[in-house]
């Protein structure tokens, strides 16, 4: 009996389970997690197993970047961005600002007033004393006198602290009052001249001169300022008047004949630059123009006196040297002129030189054996062949 119960009991209890373990995984896997007595054999109570839940945790760890600090990296790039956005829009409003003032200076430009000197004068009504009218007219216009002598005066200041332009334009104001006051008309004939303005300057010299022609001062400016602006016509008829009214003034003696020279009045300006020789026998200009006058003529001999003297006085300038060598051809000297061109190769090389014998002026010694024996020596036998080509050409 008690063993039929027990067989009774073990059938039930083995039939209880049956499902689970047919089911489920549970049992029947192999572990997934490291077991807890795997190891050294030894329990240590700082020792935690690290099981999946553990390793998902260290896995979100490893991001160690703070959130703090990509705010603040954001925050930096903002404010760069920020920084360069303002300095394009400075730069573009900068931009914008010069275009516009170089616009508004263009427009003024092209309606700038006519300076003063370059209008009319108006003539001066008759003027009667006993008239009361007249006489109220009188006292304005002595205030009028007034106003201009204290903006000349005011100028002067301007002046002496070197600021030119609102000088000019003091003196504009003055001239603008009183059309014939002297010391206004004097300074902007200065004033513009060291500005560059040689057309106003020649007008206000000018007028001055029609106010008071006497004045040899001003005489003198206006031939400068003639002669500055290359009127050399003008400058021929201001400098003889002034010659023949004043005593002799150099320097009004060399305008004259640089523009005498200018105008191929040869014969006249060797005449002039003689004349400034006696004073000056070392006058570099004068001697120059001398010889190129007289080459221009020629006069090859003539020229050559003048240019000894320069060459003695310089002895290194290449221009004397080749003109030495042009006058000595053309008076048919071959041994002076292969002299000189032996020189100037020693002083400024044979290319130089070689540029010099191709000079159709040299052609009267062209055919000397001295010269050939030169030119073959200097530029090979080539060279002198075909300088004979030439020269029979």
């Amino acid at each position: 009996m008690r063993k039929k119960k027990q067989g009774k009991k073990t059938e039930r209890s083995s039939g209880r389970f049956e499902h689970i373990a047919e089911e489920s995984e549970f049992y029947t896997a192999s572990p997934s997690e490291q077991p807890l007595y795997e190891g050294n054999g030894r329990s240590s109570g700082n020792r935690v197993r690290k099981t999946g839940r553990h390793q998902a945790v260290e896995g979100r760890r490893k991001e160690n970047f703070d959130p703090r600090e990509k705010m603040a990296l954001v925050a930096i790039l903002k404010s760069i961005i920020l920084i360069m956005l303002l300095v394009i829009a400075f730069f573009v409003l900068w931009k914008g600002v010069k275009i516009y003032e170089e616009s508004v200076f263009q427009d003024a430009q092209t309606e700038l007033e006519t300076s003063p000197v370059l209008g009319e004068v108006a003539l001066i009504e008759e003027f009667d004393i006993e008239n009361q009218d007249a006489r109220e007219l009188f006292a304005e216009r002595v205030e009028v006198w007034k106003e201009a002598e204290r903006l000349v005066r005011s100028a002067d200041a301007l002046l002496n602290r070197n600021n030119l332009d609102q000088a000019i334009r003091r003196c504009q104001d003055a001239l603008r009052l009183d059309p014939s006051h002297i010391g206004a008309l004097e300074r902007l004939g200065d004033l513009y001249f060291k500005k560059g303005l040689i057309v106003e300057s020649i007008n206000s010299y000018i007028r001055m001169l029609s106010i008071d022609p006497s004045r040899s001062d001003l005489q003198e400016k206006l031939i400068e300022v003639l002669s500055a602006h290359g009127d050399s016509k003008a400058v021929i008829y201001m400098a003889r008047w002034y010659l023949e009214s004043n005593t002799y003034d150099e320097d009004v003696q060399r305008h004259l004949a640089n523009a005498l020279f200018n105008e191929e009045e040869f014969v006249e300006a060797i005449l002039a630059c003689d004349r400034v020789l006696v004073d000056f026998p070392d006058d570099q200009r004068a001697l120059e123009q001398k010889a190129k006058a007289y080459m221009l003529l020629e006069q090859y001999d003539q020229a050559l006196e003048a240019l000894d003297k320069l060459h003695e006085m310089n002895y290194r300038d290449m221009e004397y040297y080749q003109q030495i060598v042009v006058c000595n051809a053309q008076l048919g000297n071959s041994v002076e002129t292969v002299q000189t061109l032996g020189k100037a190769a020693h002083l400024f090389g044979q290319q130089v030189v070689i540029g010099w014998i191709q000079d159709p002026r040299l052609d009267p010694v062209r055919e000397d054996r001295s010269f050939q024996a030169f030119a073959d020596r200097v530029g090979g036998e080539e060279f002198r062949k075909w300088l004979e080509k030439v020269a029979r050409t």
